[in-house]
């Protein structure tokens, strides 16, 4: 029995020792810290983001004149085409039934307004029987004008130079007036298009900078609005805008969908350095400074760039935030004193 004792207290005692020790992981806790590096939080003008669509510049919906089957689509979607190039052709042979049956009446026609003129000289034929035959002459010529012209409904052609970006028939299908067949965009670059909320109809004016927003990358391209359409939509209550960008590097494709961010509608924000925020699962938040002290305020964040992040709530103006903290830094760590870091605030253009 004093045996077993023995041996159980030493493997107590180590048991004991083990408890003592750190975690594998367990990050030390910081209660007291020197001089830390903050940094002031930046407010910026208020704004507000509205989803918008690239679109091209020029886009065509081609569709068909006259009914008929399609007999052949020479391009599919993505191909390039050039202005006049035949890119549907429907099924001619009706056309040009038509066509060979409006020239023989011509030809008749012809033949008989001249003999009857020459029969009209030498007393012949009354002047109401010329006038009867030019008459059917004029209407001759004017029904071959129009076979013709049907000739020309049977093909399709390129507006502009562009691309196909949309094809919805294929050969033996029913062209139908009025049904699009195709969508060309054209080659001559992009748009942006947004739907404004009738609020916002003072919002924004002809010739106003604004900016575009990838939702993906938070990339961002200064625009212009060029065009304000002054109705409002009853069913959506929105009005259109259309804004063409400042320059015409590496824009966003055609169909993308970006956000249109106009200055000076909504309240102020907030921006922090990327490096002040702190992660704890799914909440964010920042240590500021107040009474040679750090406090934990958990914020709501928004936009983001590489160097910023916008806080949209739990911040208050002139908190100094704590840059790069140590990660086992609390609430309520001391501080003996603070090094305010220089820090830019991103422009405009840059955010």
């Amino acid at each position: 029995m004093k045996r077993y004792m023995m041996l159980f207290v030493p493997l107590l005692m180590a048991s004991v020792t083990a408890c003592d020790r750190e975690e594998p992981g367990e990050v030390e806790t910081v209660d007291a810290v020197g001089i830390v590096g903050v940094s002031a939080a930046a407010f910026a003008e208020g704004g507000t983001q509205i989803p918008a669509r690239v679109v091209a510049r020029e886009t065509a919906n081609l569709a068909t004149r006259a009914s008929g089957t399609i007999e052949s689509v020479l391009v599919n979607a993505g191909s390039a085409v050039r202005r006049g190039q035949v890119l549907v052709r429907l099924d001619a042979s009706g056309v040009e039934s038509a066509v060979a049956r409006a020239e023989a009446q011509a030809v008749v026609a012809r033949r008989t307004f001249d003999r009857l003129s020459s029969l009209e000289r030498d007393g012949a034929a009354t002047r109401q029987e010329l006038d009867q035959a030019e008459a059917s002459l004029r209407t001759a010529e004017a029904m071959l004008e129009e076979a013709h012209a049907a000739r020309e409904y049977v093909s399709l052609r390129a507006p502009f130079d562009g691309t196909v970006s949309a094809r919805f028939a294929d050969p033996g299908d029913l062209a139908v007036p009025g049904r699009p067949v195709l969508v060309i965009s054209g080659a001559t670059g992009v748009k942006l298009e947004a739907d404004l909320p009738a609020a916002m109809a003072n919002a924004v004016a002809e010739g106003e900078r604004v900016t575009v927003v990838s939702p993906r990358s938070g990339r961002r391209w200064p625009a212009t609005v060029r065009r304000v359409v002054p109705v409002i939509d009853l069913a959506s209550q929105r009005f259109r805008v259309e804004a063409m960008f400042d320059s015409s590097d590496d824009l966003p494709v055609a169909g993308s969908f970006v956000r249109l961010e106009i200055a000076g509608w909504g309240e102020a924000s907030a921006w922090v350095p990327s490096d002040a925020l702190v992660r704890r699962g799914q909440l964010s938040g920042v240590y500021v400074v107040s009474d040679n002290a750090i406090r934990l305020r958990w914020i709501r964040t928004g936009r983001r760039t590489a160097d910023a992040v916008e806080v949209l709530a739990g911040l208050g103006q002139g908190m100094l935030v704590v840059r790069d903290p140590d990660p086992g830094l609390v609430d309520g760590a001391a501080v003996s004193g603070t090094n305010v870091m220089e820090w830019v605030f991103p422009s405009e253009g840059d955010r």
